[in-house]
C-alpha cells in the first residue's frame, strides 16, 4: 500500500514546473487609458454614416500591458512561451540577448469581470520541455499577483 501512495505522489508532482525566482526577472506594468473598440455587429445602414466622434474622457478605459525583463536565464533555455489559463498562445519567441518581452493583458474591467483571461503563464523552454515558469494573475477584486505574491491592485 505505501508503494501505491508514493507512486501517486510522484505522478502528481512530476508535472509541476518550478517557479522562476523573483530576483531573476522584472515585470513592469504599463497602465494606460485607451478607447474600447466598438462591437462589430452586422448592421444595414441606409443613411449616411455620422462622422466618428472624438474620444472624450468618459470613452477612455484603463488598459494593462506588461513588459517582462529577464535578468538571469536558466541553463540552455531556448524559447519563451506565454499562454493564458485556457492554453491560448499569446507569444512564442526564441530567447534573445535583451530578454525583454511584451504582453497585452487587455482592459482591466474585462480582466476583473473574467471577460478576458486574467491569468497568464510565462514558460521557459529547453528543447520544447518546460524548465521554469512565471504565473501572472489579476483576481476578480483587482489584486495583481506574480507567482502568488501580491504586487498591487487595480
Amino acid at each position: 500500500m505505501p508503494f501505491l501512495y508514493l507512486f501517486a505522489v510522484l505522478i502528481i508532482f512530476q508535472d509541476q514546473v518550478p517557479l522562476k525566482a523573483s530576483r531573476e526577472f522584472e515585470i513592469i506594468t504599463n497602465y494606460a487609458l485607451q478607447r474600447k473598440p466598438d462591437p462589430e455587429d452586422p448592421q444595414l445602414v441606409f443613411d449616411k454614416p455620422e462622422d466618428k466622434k472624438k474620444a472624450t474622457g468618459t470613452d477612455l478605459l484603463p488598459y494593462l500591458s506588461l513588459q517582462l525583463k529577464v535578468k538571469k536565464w536558466a541553463n540552455d533555455v531556448t524559447q519563451v512561451k506565454i499562454t493564458d489559463s485556457l492554453g491560448k498562445l499569446y507569444l512564442k519567441k526564441k530567447q534573445n540577448d535583451e530578454g525583454v518581452y511584451l504582453l497585452d493583458m487587455g482592459f482591466v474591467d474585462d480582466i476583473k469581470d473574467k471577460v478576458t483571461s486574467g491569468k497568464f503563464i510565462v514558460t521557459f523552454l529547453k528543447d520544447k520541455k518546460p524548465v521554469e515558469q512565471i504565473n501572472i494573475e489579476v483576481e476578480v477584486d483587482g489584486t495583481f499577483l506574480i507567482n502568488g505574491e501580491i504586487r498591487g491592485k487595480f
